[in-house]
């Protein structure tokens, strides 16, 4: 098998080719004339052919080989550079490929806003943003579809790595000239019977049981629905109140109803709203600073 071409033996022919000697080139790279020497033959002996005619007193000049490998080998050169380049950005996180996931529910408050940010600061990122629910998201995870996921500490399983990076609590989703839509918080025993329209996916259904259960009320929903955005309709037009752990910036529907967002008073503690990464996987530069870029960054709206 044909002994491989390298990068340096490439950058010692430019050089020779440029200098037009094998002591101006040597001086330039900082290498010794016999090594020089001993480069060109071995770059000559390995491509099978004479690059250069050598000019008693007058240096080197190159052939109609040398002349195309010079255009080549430039090119190559440069391209090299540039790849040093990007992966040196890479390593330190400021330039690289991220692909986060978001639980449906939480991306259109939280995601848009701290991924801009993040490119604010680093230009060289690119952040590709995925959605679902949460058994697919933590499958994605795991399987190394996504680099990480933004979601709730519900039902992580050991081969995910999660960090949390802010509490949700919960919150009562009401019309917004609801009797109770001014107070201070609210427990679900004063709901008393009125209709509980439930986001139907399967971390909200437990979550919400857990709730239920804590203070000690039958959770009879109403109305099952799979669409946060149509729950949020059907409050506004008074079909009845919900539950949610993240309040958006406006208090009002897609359809323009109004609504209001009562903190539930519950023995409960918080959801951790956070990244789940693979477990013993230290995944890419960017995810390293996308992580800590979002544990002082992450913003609720207001």
């Amino acid at each position: 098998m044909a002994r491989k071409v390298t990068l340096r033996e490439l950058e010692h022919f430019v050089a020779l080719a440029e200098h037009g000697s094998v002591t101006g080139a040597a001086r330039a790279i900082g290498l010794s004339q016999p090594a020089m020497s001993t480069s060109l033959r071995e770059l000559e002996k390995a491509l099978g052919v004479t690059l250069f005619v050598r000019h008693r007193g007058r240096g080197l000049g190159l052939l109609p080989e040398g002349e195309a490998l010079l255009v080549e080998a430039r090119d190559l050169l440069a391209r090299a550079g540039e790849l040093e380049e990007k992966m040196s950005a890479s390593s330190d996180g400021s330039a690289g490929r991220l692909v986060l996931g978001s639980l449906m529910t939480a991306a259109p408050i939280v995601v848009p806003s701290l991924v801009r940010r993040f490119r604010d600061l680093h230009p060289g990122a690119v952040v590709e943003i995925r959605t679902g629910v949460q058994e697919e998201l933590l499958e994605a995870v795991e399987s190394g579809a996504l680099h990480a996921a933004l979601t709730y500490d519900i039902a992580v399983h050991p081969g995910i790595r999660f960090v949390r990076l802010a509490d949700s609590a919960p919150h009562v989703l009401m019309a917004a000239d609801h009797p109770l839509a001014g107070a201070v918080s609210v427990g679900l025993d004063e709901m008393g019977d009125e209709p509980f329209v439930m986001l139907d996916l399967s971390t909200s259904r437990e979550y919400y049981t857990s709730l239920f259960l804590a203070a000690g009320v039958s959770m009879r929903p109403a109305m099952t629905v799979t669409d946060l955005s149509l729950v949020r309709t059907l409050v506004g037009n008074g079909f009845g109140w919900s539950l949610g752990n993240l309040v958006p910036a406006l208090d009002e529907a897609q359809d323009g109803s109004r609504l209001a967002y009562v903190p539930l008073r519950t023995d409960v503690p918080p959801l951790g709203l956070g990244l789940a990464c693979r477990a013993g996987d230290r995944g890419p530069a960017v995810l390293d600073a996308f992580t800590t870029f979002a544990r002082t960054s992450l913003e609720f709206p207001r």
